[in-house]
């Protein structure tokens, strides 16, 4: 079982409410279905169905993920997604007139020993980083990765993308209806020392990936979210949308300057041994040489 370390933080933004939602869930191992679960959700649906939407999907997911039955880590992400679903179908079936339309984006984030699982529906971002570098890992289920697709093709032009009114709408949600799209990979995505894992809701997008990038290096593991945070609301964006970021990272990383000593000062230090061993027989051998002459040209 792997050891890690997480932080959490969210801010409301400019909006007139909080309709995030996350939980983070330290795994039983004798469940054996990875360690550390990291649930976020972005929730609409107006004033009555974004915040309950993503609250009930963040409480219902945490509470089933150890439940349902399964055998592998995505098969359980998949069947607790798919109960997740029907509790909202059932959620919106108890006050139709004020809760249609209400739904959330889900990322959910496994962490193992053998590497990171995710399941996600909407564009809440999981990120990689990695070596100073940010890496998109999930699927973004909004409109302008569409249009994105059509400027590659030379459909539209990007500027006609940038400017789409529906660039920002979500193609697939937790409705409680058929989920359009899910990512789901079968496989775990393998970690390497140093990685770290960032969740966030799309209110983070007000920063550059390669801002985000950034802060991360300069933060190294201490309040990775606070900074974050405070990155997007120094912009001051009159229309800043709400704002949750969950990071983690394995608790076992050497300090950053005892990485390079490992890497550096061993090889080194070992040539300055070798030298001094070679240095020292060298030594020896002239001494006996000088020992050998005197000794066959001294007086009987």
């Amino acid at each position: 079982m792997a050891a890690w370390v997480h932080d959490e933080g969210t801010a409301q933004g400019n909006r007139a409410r909080q309709e995030d939602d996350y939980g983070v869930f330290k795994l039983p191992p004798e469940l054996e279905a990875g360690d550390l679960l990291l649930v976020l959700a972005d929730g609409m649906g107006g004033e009555q169905g974004g915040a309950r939407a993503s609250a009930l999907t963040i409480r219902d997911f945490i509470e089933t993920y150890d439940t349902v039955p399964a055998v592998t880590i995505p098969e359980r992400l998949e069947r607790t997604l798919a109960y997740v679903n029907q509790r909202m179908a059932l959620e919106v079936a108890s006050d139709p007139e004020r809760l249609e339309g209400m739904g959330c984006t889900l990322l959910a984030v496994v962490l193992a020993e053998e590497g990171l699982y995710w399941i996600s529906v909407g564009d809440s971002p999981l990120w990689l980083w990695r070596r100073g570098r940010l890496h998109r890992l999930n699927q973004d289920h909004a409109y302008r990765s569409i249009l994105a697709a059509q400027v590659s093709a030379g459909e539209i032009s990007a500027a006609d993308a940038a400017r789409h009114p529906s660039r920002n709408a979500l193609v697939s949600a937790v409705t409680g209806g058929e989920v359009e799209l899910v990512d789901l990979p079968r496989q775990s995505y393998p970690l390497r020392c140093g990685d770290q894992i960032l969740l966030a809701s799309d209110g983070l997008l007000t920063l550059s990936e390669s801002k985000i990038a950034a802060l991360l290096a300069s933060a190294r593991g201490r309040e990775p979210c606070r900074r974050l945070l405070a990155a997007v609301e120094a912009l001051r964006s009159p229309h800043q949308d709400n704002m949750t970021v969950l990071w983690a990272e394995a608790a076992n990383r050497p300090p950053e300057s005892h990485r390079r000593w490992v890497g550096r000062g061993v090889p080194l230090l070992a040539l300055l041994l070798a030298l001094l061993a070679v240095g020292g027989a060298w030594w020896w051998l002239a001494r006996g040489d000088a020992e050998t002459v005197a000794s066959a040209f001294a007086p009987p």
